[in-house]
């Protein structure tokens, strides 16, 4: 599979929970089937995204991609929790891509985002 972001190959992460193949070039992380939720629960995952190089900065800019494995165009998106962490969706197959660095930053939330967090929790247990 080629990546949709820099055309090199990808290489399948080996783990029982979870699907996904990294690039090896820009080091994106292509997740199938929407496992990245899954991924992001499991001890010490984030070491599948530590990157030493700034390989991936030069195409976190490419948002217009297409999928890899359906080659539909994927959907922008930020996550909810961490405005600051942009990644691409297939509609189509569920598959996320992260661009080198995202998927380490979307499994770690920093005091800031934790007491939003909490405060966004309670203002919505306050309404009910």
């Amino acid at each position: 599979m080629e990546c949709p972001k820099c055309n090199s190959s990808m290489n399948e992460i080996k783990d029982t929970a979870f699907s996904a193949l990294k690039c090896s070039g820009c080091n994106g992380i292509w997740f199938r089937d929407g496992s990245h939720e899954l991924a992001r629960s499991i001890e010490g995952i984030e070491a599948i995204d530590d990157v030493k190089t700034n390989a991936g900065a030069a195409y976190n800019p490419v948002r217009d991609i297409d999928c890899p494995e359906c080659h539909k165009r994927m959907i922008k998106m930020v996550d909810r929790s961490q405005l600051h962490i942009e990644f691409e969706a297939c509609a189509y197959c569920n598959g996320v891509f992260f661009d080198a660095g995202e998927f380490k930053d979307f499994t770690e939330f920093s005091l800031i985002e934790r007491v939003k967090q909490a405060i966004d929790t309670f203002k919505s247990n306050v309404r009910t």
